[in-house]
């Protein structure tokens, strides 16, 4: 069984302009009947599991009211093993003390705050409806509830976006002593609201941004797009996917992996069911490879089936050095040189 859980929780107030996310603007309704068999759904097939990380993500989770969301947490904090890390991801304005209350009686013990800048102005043109103000306002309910454990999301590579606003970004990090940061390129996708607009990234300016974000963050880097203060604010939960390790996932939209059967789960939210893709062994020694080389540490070559999937690929890793029996990228920031070899 699966050590790792993920649900997907697919309502938001609004759509941001470049999410292409599995998300709905529902009604109350709607959302019950959804939670309510996801909870169904946990309750029949996972109810004597205990897991080392649940990770509840979306959509906007937290958008749940009070009662829905309780019923949601509760039966999912039965699920916890010993030290699990049990995260929920939140956007800022709809974080409240009794959210907060909420989130710490039924274990939720990490915070991934869906932040992308403190800059109101990029804020609008993400359509966020948060402000900075919010933000900080959601840190204060969060910390007064004795949850410390923080991770917010960044977003760079807008063309809009200055070096100067990456600064306040950095700083607001260093001033609020938050303990994790995801920090993430900005993407294009094909069903965002940017992509139906036409908008082009500047790639110099993503470069030369990211360029800025590696100099200048405060935490240590540990992944491509995350920094973390020390090795216990690393994520658990994401670890998992980087190590090519089984996780279940739940809900519409929601992906997992299972015995070498990757899985979306797709149709309506009123019934989804699972397209499987049947991993042969070439496509999991590539996802070992592949997820692998996005830590810093890199690749355990010590763990056998990573050994054969280094072997498999050693002529196309052109960018990678062995150090300490570990397999690494030479220059994460130049990752896509080395996965352009393997496909």
């Amino acid at each position: 069984m699966p050590k790792h859980l993920y649900i997907h929780i697919p309502f938001c107030k609004s759509i941001c302009t470049y999410c292409d996310f599995k998300r709905f603007v529902c009604n109350k309704k709607d959302i019950n009947e959804y939670t309510t068999k996801i909870i169904s759904e946990i309750n029949k097939k996972y109810k004597d599991c205990k897991f080392e990380s649940i990770y509840i993500g979306g959509g906007t989770p937290n958008y749940l009211d009070d009662q829905t969301l309780s019923s949601l947490l509760s039966t999912l904090s039965k699920l916890q093993g010993k030290n699990c890390e049990f995260t929920i991801e939140c956007n800022p304005e709809f974080v409240t003390q009794n959210q907060s209350a909420i989130l710490k009686t039924h274990g939720v013990n990490r915070i991934s705050l869906g932040v992308q800048t403190v800059n109101n102005k990029i804020l609008s043109k993400y359509n966020r409806h948060h402000t900075k103000k919010d933000v900080i306002k959601a840190i204060k309910f969060l910390r007064a509830n004795n949850i410390e454990n923080i991770s917010v999301d960044f977003m760079y590579g807008f063309n809009e976006t200055s070096l100067s606003d990456l600064k306040k970004d950095i700083v607001f990090l260093k001033k609020y002593k938050i303990p994790h940061c995801s920090f993430y390129s900005l993407e294009i996708k094909s069903g965002s609201v940017l992509n139906k607009q036409n908008y082009k990234l500047d790639e110099d300016k993503v470069q030369e941004q990211l360029e800025y974000i590696v100099d200048h963050m405060p935490l240590n880097r540990y992944e491509v797009s995350s920094w973390a203060i020390d090795k216990q604010h690393e994520s658990i939960h994401n670890k998992a996917y980087w190590e090519t390790r089984d996780w279940i996932g739940l809900g519409l939209g929601a992906f997992g992996f299972e015995n070498k059967i990757y899985y979306q789960n797709i149709g309506s939210i009123k019934k989804w069911t699972k397209k499987t893709t049947k991993y042969t062994q070439k496509d999991l020694y590539l996802q070992i490879i592949m997820m692998g080389l996005r830590l810093k540490e890199g690749i355990d070559l010590s763990v056998p089936l990573n050994k054969k999937a280094y072997l498999h690929f050693k002529k196309q890793l052109k960018y990678t050095t062995i150090k300490n029996n570990r397999l690494l990228c030479n220059n994460i920031n130049l990752l896509d040189n080395t996965l352009i070899e393997l496909i």
